[in-house]
């Protein structure tokens, strides 16, 4: 096919499915994390805007800084997300169509999409993101390498036509970009990468030069902008931030400790078991008694207490892990993938067996370290199935166009009532489990969002499962949140506290500790009202806690610090 209907074809494709998504989904962010780093980004914290995002490079963010300057209403974050999403199923059915013909590529660019759309387009977030830019970007990288030939007049030192070093320039481009979003995924891309240029080995030495020039650049340019991200972090102002980031994470794996044993263990050491319990549910943001320092010690002493996978129960998990994956089309996808290089071009028919080999090895890896999630699974799936397109042989028997039009438009009518009907039910990043986005709760935050507009000279200290919560009902995540708009809510835990802009707002309301300062004056609790015996054991005599208000779900407490006087004249009554 020409390379313009062909690329038509494929935007066509998905811009379908893209619309039955827009239409009958419900357009949230898939994690959390997304919705988070896209409110730092907009400044949401603090009073400018910060490209630091933790989890994404900053690189993402400084290169949406132009477009939130110039239209600072619109979620670009989000934008920038479904874009990569679009240009890279784009990419994969560019290449299905190109490699496959009119017919047969129609079918299948029409039916991958299909079954990767509703976990890409309505579960967006930024470890999905990244795994299909870079399977898109590997395909094209191999595709172009693959189908190269000779310029016209080359003799001895062939090299790519301009079309095909377009392919392959966009191919480096979408790499790095998933490199961007996150390096984890983009790295447990590369072993199957590897794989695909290996089954090509032939053809990739016969344009040795090509390869390893783009090969080159593309792990040069990824590896500068991964350093130029993580030296962001290493001055002063970041260094509170980052030094809490480790204990952090380790404490968040709470289910995966056995916490009676480390609770006495602390105990007898002095510690105190209840502040662990506290830890384990992030309510860390004290900077005193939970310092990085003191969250490191405890995370010494309970390390011990870890669930241990052993080693001869990786079989059995794995095994579960499986039949976990044959309930999801991803699955499927490479199933079939690899049988069409079997009915095309069976002497690479081993790619099954060594994509299959890669994917258990890493699974089992992750499944040793209680972290194998759907989201990173299904990037597994999506890299195998990708690379195992350049290894097709050629369709010699074409598909009749009644059928082909009949096949695409059942696969067209099936998705739209499926959506119509379901749209909303989605696979969960986490388990897999189909569910929707949104969670139930009765709460009218429209009052809740009115009660803290209306005392602006408070701070408000949220549970950081409250503090999740507004994330679900403030903007869709196509509008931006505006500068400073959580200026004056800021979490006990989660991957927020200690940001710069977080410090700078607590300081302006003479907040220096913020869990030991909950007894001010100008200090707020939403849903956190457990605070007072910690309050106790570690700085005052005596506090209580009165409750304020209560919205729903969402309690409003103050703390306040309980004098002798008061304390008798109670006992007196």
């Amino acid at each position: 096919m020409p390379f313009k209907r062909t690329f038509l074809y494929s935007v066509a494709i998905n811009l379908f499915f893209l619309a039955l998504c827009l239409v009958f989904g419900d357009i949230k962010f898939g994690a959390v994390d997304d919705y988070f780093m896209a409110a730092v980004l907009t400044g949401a914290h603090g009073t400018d805007y910060n490209p630091h995002m933790l989890f994404v490079n900053a690189i993402y963010g400084y290169a949406l800084l132009p477009l939130y300057h110039l239209f600072p209403k619109m979620g670009w974050y989000y934008i920038g997300e479904m874009f990569a999403v679009f240009v890279s199923f784009t990419a994969i059915g560019y290449v299905l169509l190109r490699k496959c013909g009119k017919r047969w590529g129609l079918l299948l660019a029409t039916l991958f999409t299909a079954m990767f759309a509703s976990d890409f387009y309505l579960v967006i977030q930024f470890t999905q993101c990244a795994s299909i830019l870079s399977a898109a970007g590997m395909l094209l990288f191999t595709h172009a390498v693959v189908d190269c030939r000779p310029p016209k007049g080359a003799r001895n030192d062939p090299g790519l036509s301009p079309g095909q070093a377009l392919v392959l320039s966009i191919g480096v481009v979408l790499l790095l970009w998933g490199s961007v979003m996150r390096w984890q995924a983009f790295l447990m891309g590369m072993p199957f990468f590897c794989i695909g240029l290996l089954f090509n080995l032939k053809q990739c030495w016969k344009f040795k030069w090509v390869t390893m020039t783009s090969l080159a650049i593309m792990f040069a340019g990824a590896y500068a902008m991964h350093h130029f991200d993580v030296s962001l972090y290493k001055n002063a102002e970041y260094a509170p931030y980052v030094d809490v980031q480790e204990p952090r994470a380790f404490l968040g794996e709470a289910n995966y400790f056995n916490h009676n044993a480390a609770y006495e263990d602390l105990e007898e050491m002095g510690k105190s078991g209840i502040d662990y319990h506290m830890l384990t549910e992030w309510i860390f943001y004290d900077t005193e008694t939970f310092a990085a320092d003191s969250m490191r010690a405890i995370v010494d002493v309970i390390g011990a207490y870890r669930d241990k996978i052993e080693h001869g129960d990786i079989p059995r998990l794995l095994l579960s892990a499986l039949g976990h994956s044959l309930q999801s089309p991803l699955f499927w996808m490479w199933f079939i993938f690899c049988l069409l290089i079997w009915a095309t071009n069976c002497q690479n028919f081993l790619y099954l067996w060594a994509s299959l080999g890669v994917i258990l090895y890493l699974m089992s890896i992750l499944l040793a370290m209680s972290r194998l999630i759907y989201c990173v699974e299904s990037g597994f799936w999506l890299y195998a199935a990708v690379l195992a397109v350049p290894l097709w042989g050629l369709f010699h028997h074409d598909l009749p166009r009644k059928l082909v039009v009949v096949a695409v438009a059942v696969i067209a009518f099936a998705n739209v009532f499926t959506y119509a009907t379901s749209g909303k039910l989605v696979r969960g990043p986490g388990s897999g489990e189909l569910r929707t986005l949104a969670i139930e709760d009765s709460t009218d935050y429209n009052q809740v969002f009115a009660y803290i507009d209306s005392q602006p000279d408070k701070m408000f200290l949220l549970s950081m499962n409250a503090y999740m919560r507004f994330s679900h009902h403030k903007n869709p995540p196509y509008l931006a949140e505006p500068i400073g708009s959580y200026r004056r809510t800021v979490s006990f835990g989660y991957w927020t506290p200690y940001l710069p802009e977080i410090t700078q707002a607590l300081a302006d309301f003479g907040i220096t500790n913020p869990i030991k300062d909950v007894i001010r004056d100008n200090v707020i609790v939403i849903n956190e009202g457990r605070l007072s015996d910690f309050l106790q054991r570690h700085y005052y005599d005596s506090v209580a806690v009165d409750t304020l208000k209560e919205i729903g779900e969402m309690t409003f407490f103050k703390y306040r610090l309980v004098q002798v006087a008061d304390s008798a004249a109670k006992e007196v009554e």
